[in-house]
């Protein structure tokens, strides 16, 4: 009663407190400084997504396709104009923003596109004087030859795929370059403060204002799909938040899945109605006690603590429950009745359950001094889970069981077949109700999570115990709850293996040594790595996009990499020091290639805005007319020549912007604020960055290389004497930072974990020897596990790297029991082969139950869609079964050898009572 009044306490908790806050999983550092000073310095008024459009028939730059790509274009112009493309609960406004596209050198509205520039040309050459709506296709083509031969606008050329060919043609009598291309560019540009503001980085952590983001990206992808009958459109990585939030939702049903076969495999185990339903209820309780003391406390969510820390608690929870229900009926079979029988037995295994309970907690623990957010989060709330799971399931679920076995203490005879039949699908119901609460408490609505409990424990528990409590002098009503006897301890086949492989300690050990050294070896060789496809269903748009973006812009540019540069950049000499760093970029392998071959450094930059403040009339008067300061460029370096010019472009760009003639502004005056942070009558240091695209970020070695060779390029930038700071940040450095981060702190805690945990065994057990034979196995488990993860392929992330932690805080437990049923059996047995095979013939059955059941649930969430929840049930089942594996086969060799000295291993003598 007891808990059940905690638990409907804690739902208020659970439905009503906001625990949408994420976890940080950044780490600190150069690079996320250098990101939050710009963030404050260098605002971004424009959110910029992109999107590929693929011909279905090869080529892309016909006018069938053109045609339907610009009416598309026009078609998100006038939904954005009709306020049609605002995220739900955002105000109905227009979001597109008009710039100036400095490849086309023209202006634009929202959409930055060949589309456009063809159409133009089209309407405005005189050779043409038509439009995209009744050109031929060699129209379309020598309007394509004229844009991408001409110096104004060649870089449109940037916009299709590297796998663009031309080749010399006649073409309506005249001799041009005929281009095909399977595929094209688009780019929008929406108001980035109207959308929330904030940096435009894609990393690993979401709030509100990303999804909105996203949310908006999918309006416009949506609307430009159209009717994709000439080609087929994508989101470049637009969604990738929203896409594993569906995705999560959709692999519920494999959560569910596995709840349910963990239940069903406790069932057979135990059968018992009574502990199957018991255990049920007390799983999908577990889940309002994690979140509803989570809520309380005011720890943060995330993937890993909201959705898999639950899961893998279900194996916890279910071992514990296991061990308790089945010592109580080991009781209950020697002929005790239930209230002496639960004594015996907590007698007998709750020493062992509180063990494990604290050896679980001080694993996870181990993990909060890591001074990243999100991993001291993840280590607090699998903690509580731990400490929830030993009280509701490892205390509440057995004594409740002798309660109701309490009901019926004369009843004996076996259930009937109608009863038994009545029982197992009863079960089973009991099982789908607690597996859908769980499922519906962490993925879908609390408060309808917390009805179906209530429902399941009315349902299954209450309705069922009342009926009992009124024909409990009936066979049918207590049948299934009638004791069953142990099984003899010298029958089975797992005490023989057990013992027999004791014999062959010496073998079985140099197996177990070999095994583990060759497992470290490829433990070692693991890399941090964070591909999309490991979280991501591969045929989803998101990964799709990105294996379009491969396909289609190969090594020409990237994901962008942001420099940062601090200083006096009113020095021309700085100025040519930046200029001279671009240029170098050409040599860098892991730098993109324009098509035409220049380094993948992005348009809008302050070079740019220097060469045409220097290069274009109309600027130059302008300054000049408002600061009285004329700009030349006497060795045509694209840069005026003194520092007065400098300082005077500055001053005016950042409060006009940039004109090219009289009406049209190449930079705006909030464009301009994101190039350049200029305020000297603060006294402070200029800040300017360049994106620089690299190629390949999906693969985090790609990262980190091109880190490495970026930073020595920027050795000679760092060393000019008027340059106080350089360095690297953007959303391919930030996202390695943390991926590194979280993966090497979470490495570093096993150790930890080990040490404390051999600390704990040493004082309970009181003895050195049994502690360390008991910590020995699962730094098996971790090696063999991280060994078996190097062969199948896997690489280490935020979610991989968990497991090694989930690893020694379920797995100790497998070893704690084994270990303290071997020191009780020693006591009342003759020799140490006698108190093993006891051992193993009680405790070691009840390990492959709890074992059995959870490797089968989580084998079950391996075929999940989702590649996170897939891998993550595969690697889960797996080190439940190396756990298992090392407390059967290594751990009792080990017990023989801690154990004092016994006769020689031989018969089994009879029981000592």
């Amino acid at each position: 009663m007891a808990a059940a009044a905690v638990t409907i306490a804690l739902i208020p908790a659970v439905v009503y407190i906001d625990d949408d806050e994420v976890a940080s999983i950044e780490p600190g550092g150069e690079a996320f400084d250098l990101r939050d000073d710009i963030a404050v310095k260098l605002p971004d008024p424009v959110f910029v997504t992109a999107y590929i459009a693929e011909a279905r028939d090869g080529d892309i730059l016909t006018q069938a396709a053109l045609w339907e790509l610009y009416r598309a274009e026009q078609a998100l112009r006038d939904a954005d104009a009709a306020n049609q493309l605002a995220p739900d609960g955002f105000p109905s406004r227009p979001y597109l923003v008009e710039s100036f596209d400095t490849n086309s050198n023209t202006p634009f509205v929202g959409v930055i596109g060949l589309p456009d520039a063809v159409e133009r040309m089209l309407r405005f050459h005189p050779a043409l004087n038509t439009s995209l709506a009744e050109a031929t296709d060699e129209q379309v083509k020598l309007a394509l030859h004229i844009l991408l031969s001409s110096p104004l606008t060649s870089e449109l050329a940037d916009q299709l795929s590297t796998q663009a060919e031309r080749e010399s043609r006649t073409v309506l009598g005249q001799r041009i370059d005929y281009w095909t291309s399977p595929a094209l560019f688009l780019i929008v540009i929406a108001d980035n403060d109207a959308l929330g503001g904030g940096l435009n980085q894609m990393g690993l952590s979401v709030d509100e204002t990303v999804l909105n983001k996203e949310r908006f990206a999918r309006n416009a992808q949506r609307i430009l799909r159209g009717e994709q009958d000439a080609y087929r459109l994508w989101g470049i990585a637009i969604d990738s938040f929203l896409e594993a939030e569906e995705e999560g939702t959709t692999a519920g049903i494999y959560v569910l899945l596995t709840v349910i076969a963990v239940l069903a495999v406790v069932g057979i185990a135990l059968r018992s109605y009574w502990a199957t339903a018991l255990t049920a209820v007390g799983i999908a309780m577990l889940m309002v006690w994690l979140k509803g003391i989570v809520a309380l406390v005011g720890l943060k969510g995330g993937l890993i603590n909201d959705f898999l820390v639950p899961i893998a608690m279900v194996s916890l929870g279910v071992d514990f429950a296991v061990h308790a229900v089945r010592r109580y009926r080991e009781e209950r079979g020697h002929g005790a009745m239930p209230g002496p029988a639960l004594s015996f037995a907590f007698a007998g295994v709750l020493g062992a359950l509180t063990l494990a309970a604290l050896s679980d907690g001080i694993a996870f623990l181990s993990n909060v001094p890591s001074g990243i957010e999100a991993v001291t989060h993840f280590g607090l709330t699998a903690a509580v889970a731990v400490v929830s799971a030993y009280v509701v399931l490892g205390i509440v679920v057995p004594t409740a069981l002798m309660s109701i076995e309490r009901l019926g203490p004369g009843a004996r005879r076996a259930p009937g077949r109608r009863a038994a039949t009545l029982a197992v699908f009863a079960g089973a119901g009991a099982a789908a109700a607690a597996g859908a609460s769980v499922i519906t408490t962490l993925a879908l609505s609390e408060m309808i999570g917390a009805g179906l409990l209530i429902a399941t424990a009315v349902g299954f528990i209450a309705l069922p115990w009342l009926f009992a409590s009124t024909r409990c002098a009936s066979a049918s009503a207590t049948a299934s709850i009638a004791p069953q006897p142990a099984p003899p301890v010298s029958d089975g086949m797992l005490p023989r293996l057990v013992v027999g492989l004791a014999k062959q300690r010496v073998a079985v050990l140099a197996v177990a040594g070999i095994l583990t050294v060759a497992s470290v070896f490829g433990a070692l060789q693991l890399e941090a790595s964070l591909d999309v496809k490991d979280f991501l269903a591969s045929d989803s748009d998101f990964v799709v996009s990105l294996d379009k973006v491969d396909e289609h812009l190969g090594t020409r540019s990237g994901e962008g990499g942001v420099v940062y540069i601090q200083g006096d950049l009113t020095d021309p000499s700085a100025i040519a020091a930046v200029a001279a760093f671009v240029h170098s970029l050409s040599k860098n392998p892991y730098v993109g290639k324009e098509a035409g071959g220049q380094p993948s450094v992005f348009d809008s930059n302050l070079l740019d805005l220097l060469a045409r403040a220097a290069g274009t009339e109309a600027a130059k008067r302008a300054v000049a007319a408002s600061t009285g300061v004329a700009i030349t460029d006497a060795d045509g370096n694209g840069v005026p020549d003194t520092r007065e010019q400098l300082a005077a472009t500055y001053a005016y760009a950042t409060e006009h912007g940039l004109p090219l003639d009289d009406r049209i502004l190449v930079y705006r005056p909030d464009e301009v604020r994101r190039l350049l942070y200029y305020h000297p009558a603060s006294g402070e240091d200029h800040v300017t960055t360049l994106t620089v695209g690299i190629p390949g970020t999906r693969e985090q070695a790609t990262v980190a290389a091109a880190g490495d060779a970026l930073r020595a390029d920027l050795a000679s930038l760092a060393a000019h004497p008027s340059l106080s700071r350089v360095g690297l940040t953007g959303s391919p450095f930030t996202r390695e930072a943390e991926l590194s981060a979280t993966t090497r702190t979470l490495r570093t805690s096993l150790p930890i974990a080990a040490a404390a945990a051999l600390i704990l065994l040493a004082l309970v057990f009181r003895s050195l020897r049994f502690a360390v034979v008991t910590v020995v196995p699962i730094g098996l488990v971790v090696a063999w596990l991280y060994g078996i993860m190097y062969l199948g392929g896997f690489a280490l992330n935020f979610v991989t790297a968990t497991i090694g932690a989930v690893s020694i805080g379920v797995g100790i437990d497998y070893s704690i029991h084994m270990t303290a049923r071997f020191r009780e059996e020693l006591r009342r047995s003759n020799t140490n082969e006698e108190a093993l095979q006891r051992a193993s013939s009680g405790t070691g059955t009840a390990l492959l139950a709890s074992a059995g059941s959870s490797i089968v649930g989580f084998a079950i969430m391996g075929f999940a869609p989702m590649p996170v929840l897939s891998t993550y049930g595969i690697l889960t089942a797996l080190m439940i079964f190396l756990a298992l594996s090392a407390a059967l086969l290594v751990l009792p060799p080990l017990l023989t050898l801690a154990a004092p000295s016994r006769p020689p291993l031989g018969g089994v003598s009879p029981r000592k009572r």
